[in-house]
């Protein structure tokens, strides 16, 4: 138990000196932005770079990743319902909550947990989600936020601005070095590509802590305790039983992986979305708020469990 406290205890503390910094106003919410343009543009599309090149994918099983895809589906699904209808948003600020729960803050927390504590399958799990959700689910809540915000959805325009979003680029990239047998092992692209990387989770956690210090009024409310239980609660029981009825668990070490991700906190993207889409941050922010003290408890609870069983 002290073992993975001390483990997770960095995070917190990188979050609270954001804070910290933001209440002095050392740094204000453009500065964050700027980190946060920064992790976008270059340090997250090597995070992605380097779990396709460095990964073994011939050992993913993709079932796994489908029931956490489903998962995803069925919690953003109901939050979307849930804030549409019962806290009268907007269409476009209720696809983002939905994304918000479908998301975890897999980055900037569970990767490098599952690097900390964990062996390289697991961190390979949590890579290949980083990888789907940048592909496949931004891709469709981006779209549905384009078709409820505009009169008429330019497919030809849309279809260019991915192409050209880093996170694409990225695994596109990734994918053909990988595929072409190329090592980069030692190289200058190697060693460059890993120092960005690095800079991901402290950047991110700062940035995430200094947008907080903005917002630490009203934390607790119906809104971000309803989000909280759909998150860290139903997700993670939606994913075992999804996986269980497909699957039967004849994979725990691998399962391990999805399972970790499912108990982060809700995912910090959703910020950037707000600033698209002109929708107030403030209850997204509370929400990611507290979903990150809940998650963290969880997750010192569940690492040294799992390191307790050796699972």
């Amino acid at each position: 138990m002290i073992s993975s406290l001390l483990g997770i205890a960095p995070f917190p503390l990188l979050i609270l000196l954001g804070v910290f910094f933001g209440a002095l106003k050392v740094f204000d919410l453009q500065n964050a932005r700027t980190f946060n343009l920064f992790l976008f543009y270059f340090a997250i599309p090597c995070v992605i770079f380097e779990a396709v090149t460095k990964s073994n994918l011939a050992s993913i099983k993709f079932g796994l990743l489908a029931s956490y895809f489903v998962m995803q589906t069925i919690a953003g699904l109901i939050a979307f319902h849930v804030t549409r209808n019962f806290f009268s948003k907007t269409k476009a600020e209720a696809i983002i909550w939905g994304l918000t729960v479908a998301l975890s803050n897999h980055v900037l927390i569970i990767l490098p947990l599952s690097q900390i504590f964990f062996d390289d399958n697991i961190s390979l799990y949590v890579s290949s989600i980083v990888v789907m959700d940048s592909v496949i689910l931004i891709s469709i809540v981006t779209l549905g936020l384009e078709y409820v915000s505009k009169i008429k959805v330019d497919l030809r325009k849309y279809s260019q601005d991915l192409i050209k979003n880093p996170l694409v680029i990225a695994i596109l990239m990734s994918v053909i070095v990988k595929t072409s047998g190329i090592d980069l092992n030692e190289s200058i692209v190697d060693v460059v590509t890993s120092k960005l990387a690095q800079t991901t989770m402290p950047i991110g956690l700062i940035s995430i802590g200094i947008i907080l210090s903005h917002y630490l009024n009203k934390v607790v409310t119906r809104l971000t305790v309803t989000i909280s239980f759909l998150k860290l609660f139903f997700a993670p029981l939606a994913l075992i039983i999804i996986t269980g009825i497909s699957y039967q668990y004849n994979y725990p070490n691998d399962f391990l992986g999805t399972f970790l991700v499912s108990l982060g906190p809700c995912g910090a993207f959703s910020v950037a979305l707000c600033a698209a889409y002109n929708v107030n941050p403030g209850d997204i922010v509370r929400a990611i708020l507290v979903t990150t003290v809940l998650s963290f408890l969880i997750l010192t609870l569940f690492i040294a469990i799992a390191l307790e069983t050796s699972w």
